[in-house]
Order: C-alpha cells, then structure tokens, then sequence
C-alpha cells in the first residue's frame, strides 16, 4: 500500500500538472478533496477547484515539467519532493514576469483514503539551490526571532522512513521588529513550513525545507 500510494502523488505531478490531463482528477483525487497551499489566494476544493489550480500554475509556468527528486511515505501520508521547470510566462503571486526558464522546488504532505488523494498541504518557492545548509537556516531563524520575539513553532505531522524523517510545521508570531527592511507591523502571522533529513546514528547528513515566504510577506504588507 505504500508503494501505492507513491505511485499515486507521482500520477498527480506526472498526468495532471505536468501532462495536464484533467481527465484523471476523478480517478486520482476523492470528491472532497482540500489542498492546503498558503501562497495560493484560497484554498483548492473539490474536482473544480483543482482545475482552475492546475490551469492558474499551468498557464504562468508554460512547457512546467515536474520531476519527483524523493518520496517519505508511512501509513496513509506521503510526503514527496519535487523540482518543477517551466517558462515564466504570466506574473504570478506577485513575482514578475521574466519570460525565462525558472527552477520552482517544493514539498507536499498528501494524505491518501480509499485509494484517493483526499488532503494536501503544499510549500514551495524559486530555487537556487538543490538543498539548503542547516547552518543557513538557522541564521534566517536568528533573524526570525528578532523581527518577531514571541516566535513560536509547531509541530503538526511527520512520518519516518528508513533514514529519513519529514516534518510539517506551523509558526506564529508578533511582527514586532524591522524584517527584511519592513518596519514593525504589529500584525500576527502565521506561515506553515516543511522539512524532510536524512540521519545516520543521529547526525543529520542532508536535509531540504520549504518555507512560506509568499505568505509572510503578504501578511505584513510587502506583497498584495
């Protein structure tokens, strides 16, 4: 079943966004189907909803091939990093049009029920690079904590695969301090993030995340 439903996220990335072919929605996704995706204005309901989302991403990101770089799966979810390229045709989340090619790496949970893909929650962003240093990340979370002091993080799913752990989170916080040049907002927010390690005797040797950026700056008025 495991492998199945690997099998399954992959048809998703492979048939419909990639090749477009909106006639395997009913045969991939359950009727009441949700996708969590923080960047998008709203979220994707039903076999509509996934239309319109395929069309929207399709239409900005001509000729976006999408290619599976690893799959995480335990019990009903499975957690699937991909690297998709297409050609920036149409802005889009308030990224200017560029007309090139473009790199977009992203991470989905998709929780599958009856052979279906019944939730999703999805986080992504335009890469420059295959992976990101640990080190790295925690500097940005150095400058989190300043911008926003009562920063908080939690944990809400995981699943473990051989050596292999990923993670779905959610902070919040109190836009208090100056971030990325915006002066303090006094706003909430909330974004959601993933990460997916590769351990060996408890050293993390690799490890891949994706942050709601687009969110976050929309929340304290950087973007519309």
């Amino acid at each position: 079943m495991v492998e199945e439903n690997k099998i399954l996220v992959r048809r998703w990335l492979d048939e419909v966004l990639t090749q477009g072919d909106l006639g395997r929605i009913d045969e991939l996704f359950a009727p009441n189907y949700v996708l969590h995706d923080p960047s998008a204005s709203q979220e994707v309901h039903g076999r509509e909803g996934i239309e319109r989302y395929v069309a929207t991403y399709r239409t900005a990101y001509s000729d976006a091939c999408f290619a599976v770089e690893d799959q995480i799966s335990e019990r009903d979810t499975v957690v699937t990093r991909w690297t998709a390229r297409g050609i920036h045709r149409e802005e889009l989340l308030g990224t200017p049009l560029t007309g090139s090619w473009v790199t977009i790496t992203g991470i989905e949970f998709d929780r599958i029920v009856g052979g279906k893909i019944d939730e999703a929650w999805v986080s992504y962003h335009l890469s420059t690079d295959s992976a990101l240093d640990p080190e790295r990340v925690k500097r940005a979370f150095a400058v989190m904590h300043q911008a926003f002091p009562d920063l908080r993080t939690a944990q809400a799913d995981s699943i473990t695969e051989g050596d292999k752990m990923a993670f779905r989170w959610m902070m919040s916080g109190t836009h208090e301090g100056e971030f990325m040049g915006v002066a303090p907002t006094g706003r909430l927010v909330t974004v959601m993030g993933m990460d997916i390690l590769r351990t060996v005797n408890g050293e993390i040797l690799n490890y891949w995340g994706e942050f709601d950026v687009m969110g976050l700056l929309r929340q304290i008025g950087v973007t519309p």
